[in-house]
C-alpha cells in the first residue's frame, strides 16, 4: 500500500454501516512502522478518541478505512489519555440561542473536560504495563505521526522548507514531502533537532 499521512488523516474508519473520523496515528519510534490509530468515537460533544491496532484495518479506499471491529468493539477499544485543557474563565454563563433557548457553554465545556480526560486503560492481557504512557507530554514507545506535518526541514546547506506530507509504504514511514513537492527518505534523516526540526543529510 502506497499512500500519505494526510491521506489517512482524511478517511473515515468503517465499521460495518458506522464511521468514525480518524483523529490521529501514532507509529513505532525505531521502525516508523504505523502501529495505533486514533479513532474518534465520541458524538457531537463528546470528542473520545480510543487507539485501534493498525492490523485490525484493511487497506484504505477513497473516502474510508476499513476496521474489523463493530461499533461496541470500538467504543471499548483503549481511551487515548487527553491533556488538554482549556480555560473556563473565557466562557460566558450562559448564552442566548437564535431561537430563544438558553445553554450553558461553562456546563458543555466541563462535560467535554471529563469525557476527553479518561486514561488509558492498561494492555488487554498484558502484564499490567499501559499499552501507551506520557512521559513530559510524550508519548513513549511510539510517536505522533502527525507531528512530522509542519516540521522544518534542513539539509546540509540550510533551510529546505517545512514538511507538508509523509509517504507511506506497506504501513512504514518512509519519506517526508516538502511542501514544493520534494521527497526526502527518512535513510538521509540524521537527528531530530531539540527545537524541533528534522535534519537531513
Amino acid at each position: 500500500m502506497q499512500t500519505t499521512l494526510r491521506t489517512l488523516l482524511d478517511l473515515d474508519a468503517r465499521a460495518g454501516e458506522d464511521r468514525f473520523p480518524v483523529r490521529e496515528l501514532f507509529h513505532r519510534a525505531g521502525t516508523r512502522e504505523l502501529a495505533y490509530v486514533a479513532v474518534d468515537v465520541g458524538g457531537w460533544l463528546d470528542r473520545r478518541e480510543v487507539l485501534v491496532g493498525v492490523d485490525r484495518f484493511g487497506p484504505p479506499d477513497d473516502a474510508d478505512w476499513p476496521v474489523s471491529m463493530n461499533r461496541e468493539e470500538l467504543e471499548d477499544a483503549p481511551v487515548l489519555e487527553s491533556d488538554e485543557g482549556g480555560s473556563l474563565d473565557l466562557l460566558p454563563p450562559l448564552i442566548v440561542g437564535p431561537l430563544g433557548y438558553t445553554f450553558s457553554p461553562l456546563m458543555m465545556a466541563a462535560g467535554m473536560n471529563v469525557s476527553a480526560g479518561r486514561r488509558l486503560p492498561d494492555e488487554p492481557g498484558g502484564d499490567g504495563a499501559p499499552l501507551v504512557t506520557r512521559a513530559h507530554d510524550r508519548l513513549s514507545g511510539v510517536e505522533r505521526s502527525g507531528d512530522w506535518i509542519g516540521r522544518e526541514a534542513f539539509g546540509p546547506g540550510g533551510a529546505l522548507g517545512p514538511i507538508g506530507d509523509v509517504a507511506v509504504e506497506d504501513g512504514i514511514l518512509t519519506a517526508a514531502i516538502l511542501e514544493d513537492g520534494t521527497r526526502l527518505s527518512f535513510d538521509r534523516l540524521r537527528r531530530l533537532a531539540d527545537q524541533g526540526h528534522a535534519i537531513f543529510d
